[in-house]
């Protein structure tokens, strides 16, 4: 009878795997804070400079070209989908 291919062949493997399944989930975690970071110190600028608390639009069309627009609206997607 043959080993099923979705178990690990050994604990170690499970282990490995696991691991590797935690240090995505940092990464992934990381990176979210880097951005969220980056927004909120934006917002907080723009809220200086507007008087008022910053909305969405405002984060994105402050950018200063096409490109920072769009990574500004990437930022935000990641906010709303993670």
């Amino acid at each position: 009878m043959s080993e099923p291919t979705n178990l690990p062949r050994t604990f170690i493997d499970e282990v490995e795997t696991a691991m590797r399944q935690a240090q995505n989930a940092i990464g992934r975690t990381e990176q979210l804070l880097a951005e969220l970071d980056e927004l909120h110190r934006l917002a907080l600028r723009l809220s200086f400079e507007l008087g008022r608390p910053p909305t969405v639009f405002d984060i994105v069309l402050t950018a200063p070209d096409d490109a920072e627009r769009a990574r500004r609206r990437e930022l935000v997607r990641h906010l709303r989908t993670d």
